[in-house]
């Protein structure tokens, strides 16, 4: 057996995608969210209810680390984590077996059209994943209950700040996947009065505000181990798609970890230079640490404090100096609804994110960075050429 899987054609699961999609009956209509991650609600990725027993894309795990491959002949799907655990769904015969060749009890896997479905709690617990089924607030989708279903490995956002995030693209994508449901598809019920009469629908929300004239820039400083090992992962994932940060580097970040700082430019981030004190000199002897650590060069600076000889100097030597007085600095102790609460919405607003560079902060960009494109603001990049906030 584990012969005839090592010889699998691994083609990935998108390939299916070329395929005609499935009736939009063949689905049921639930969101899908991964970590702190809403899924585009679409037939491709809405589960398949069968028995009892939700079934879902293989790919939807992919937002958690859980790959899937399938035979080019379409009879096998493979789902894997890393080299060592794995498990194959043989839909043609109805059986799944695990890396030990041991034969699963669970329920077999479904192809409907060109579209391999895998039975999602099973699939959860062989990959130690939490699995939860949330309710929509009836105040965000007031025409039918609708559920989210949610998989966790390593989520932030707790419940209330979730569908805080969340509720106007959970409005929107309902509202457009029903407005021109496919023929023979019947569209939600309508809301039904005591007596039993149908009340009226209720009338279409007003549009979400849109922001994307307010410009954020994310930045941090405090440098980790762990945080900058979860940033650069993050930044680096399709959930990211492209945003950058400027990690704000002290003279001990440097002596402590230059392994670190090698990373953090070689991810193509931006590096600045943290003065704890603000004087010239410490910009001066972080500079000479920094060239020597990462062959790296940078007049990028921030300090809780500006001396009188750094600011004499930094217009002579370029210097562009982001005060950390004039950012807003969020920390563990808030959460994603604080941060997000208190962003600026004028007309051609502009703010810093400025955050210590901890594991739980950089686990908050995740779900800052999804209320950053939910209001459409737009995301820039700290660099030699942008000026600073005055």
């Amino acid at each position: 057996m584990k012969k005839r899987v090592a010889v699998m054609v691994a083609v990935i699961c998108l390939a299916a995608l070329a395929l005609p999609t499935i009736s939009r009956a063949a689905v049921t209509p639930y969101f899908v969210a991964v970590n702190d991650t809403l899924l585009p609600f679409n037939d491709d990725t809405m589960p398949l209810i069968s028995g009892g027993e939700i079934f879902v894309p293989p790919e939807t795990f992919a937002g958690v680390s859980v790959w899937s491959v399938a035979s080019e002949e379409l009879e096998q799907v493979r789902l894997y984590r890393g080299v060592s655990k794995h498990v194959d769904f043989y839909t043609a015969r109805g059986v799944t077996i695990d890396q030990d060749d041991k034969l699963l009890s669970w329920p077999p896997a479904k192809r409907v059209g060109s579209r391999f479905y895998v039975p999602l709690k099973e699939v959860c617990d062989f990959f130690d994943l939490q699995l939860e089924t949330l309710d929509v607030p009836r105040d965000i989708i007031p025409q039918q209950q609708m559920k989210v279903i949610r998989i966790k490995s390593d989520a932030w956002l707790e419940e209330k700040a979730f569908f805080g995030i969340y509720r106007n693209t959970l409005r929107k994508s309902y509202n457009d996947y029903y407005s021109a449901p496919p023929a023979n598809t019947p569209s939600p019920p309508p809301a039904t009065m005591p007596g039993g009469e149908t009340s009226a629908p209720p009338p279409s929300p007003p549009p979400p505000p849109i922001y994307s004239d307010v410009t954020i820039y994310l930045s941090y400083y405090d440098i980790s181990a762990g945080g900058v090992s979860r940033l650069l992962e993050l930044l680096d994932s399709s959930a990211a798609s492209g945003c950058h940060c400027c990690f704000f580097v002290s003279a001990d970040d440097i002596r402590s970890d230059p392994e670190m700082i090698r990373r953090i430019s070689g991810s193509g981030q931006t590096v600045g230079i943290w003065l704890e004190e603000g004087t010239l000199q410490e910009y001066e002897d972080t500079s000479a640490l920094l060239f020597e650590a990462a062959k790296l060069k940078t007049v990028l600076v921030s300090t809780d404090e500006v001396s009188p000889d750094l600011k004499a100097e930094a217009e002579a030597r370029g210097l562009i100096i982001w005060e950390s007085s004039r950012s807003l600095v969020y920390n563990d102790s808030l959460t994603v609804a604080n941060v997000t609460a208190m962003l600026p919405t004028d007309s051609g607003a502009r703010q810093n994110l400025m955050s210590s560079c901890s594991p739980g902060a950089a686990a908050m960009l995740s779900g800052i960075l999804s209320y950053l494109r939910e209001y459409e603001y737009r995301i820039d990049a700290i660099t030699e050429t942008v000026a600073p906030l005055s």
